[in-house]
């Protein structure tokens, strides 16, 4: 594409999150990105009109991306390593449970253009980080009360990092 092309093209950006809480808290962050509340099951975009779609640990639907998506588009997905958030993971459960395995096949109807790791340490300080943290995950809901009062009392958690991105292509 022309450098001219390229910089007149509009980016139109639409976020999207099940909890309306975090779609208020995400609209104040930043005013130049859209946000609604909706599911990745019925996705509020007509078909064949985004260029891709970002999944971040969420439930990915592939039938509803691959609807949403043009000819060509892209999902980039991506997904909690094995080590993800270990740390916190260990002071808030009794015990961790095994990973799952995962496919490395592509979905229906996506060709896979690359699995990347990413893996780094990230030193949280103060009981109101690591409580936001803690606050952002599912572990909130799943850990016991006596999980969640061993992070609460916590004022340093050094915790891993580790996802992995899918980078899928619709055909």
């Amino acid at each position: 594409m022309a450098e001219s092309q390229a910089a007149s093209r509009e980016v139109a950006v639409v976020g999207l999150d099940i909890s309306k809480w975090a779609v208020l808290a995400a609209a104040k962050q930043d005013k130049q990105l859209s946000w609604v509340v909706g599911s990745n099951a019925n996705l509020p975009v007509l078909p064949g009109t985004l260029d891709a779609v970002l999944c971040l640990f969420g439930f990915p639907v592939y039938g509803e991306f691959h609807r949403v998506l043009k000819s060509g588009g892209l999902v980039l997905q991506v997904d909690a390593g094995p080590d993800h958030l270990r740390e916190l993971r260990e002071i808030i459960y009794p015990e961790l449970k095994p990973e799952k395995t995962r496919s490395e096949a592509a979905p229906e109807g996506f060709k896979l253009g690359a699995s990347e790791p990413v893996r780094h340490t990230l030193t949280l300080t103060g009981q109101e980080t690591i409580a936001d943290l803690l606050a952002m995950t599912p572990h909130l809901y799943r850990a016991s009360a006596e999980g969640r009062e061993r992070a609460a009392k916590l004022n340093e958690l050094t915790v891993t990092v580790d996802v992995v991105l899918h980078h899928y292509t619709k055909l």
